[in-house]
């Protein structure tokens, strides 16, 4: 578990130690918080086949595949474009 009901994977716990700065961390960090945050990126409750469904969000030169679920989104990867 990381900070405010995220999960990060152990790939992308990986990926973040490689990325080349902090200001990069801070960017993936970023577009997390925004993710999680965001009540669109929440799936639907009416809508059971959408609650296990893996989503992406883009920012400037990072990526992410999340889950949104159980009041937490897990971050399974992380991309980062130089």
């Amino acid at each position: 578990m990381h900070r405010h009901g995220t999960v990060f994977e152990e790939l992308a716990v990986e990926v973040m130690a490689q990325l080349p700065t902090d200001e990069a961390r801070r960017e993936v960090l970023d577009l997390v918080e925004l993710v999680r945050t965001d009540p669109r990126a929440w799936p639907d409750v009416r809508d059971a086949g959408s609650v296990e469904e893996i989503r992406e969000a883009f920012g400037a030169r990072c990526w992410i595949q999340y889950m949104p679920h159980a009041g937490a989104i897990e971050v399974r990867e992380i991309g980062w474009a130089d």
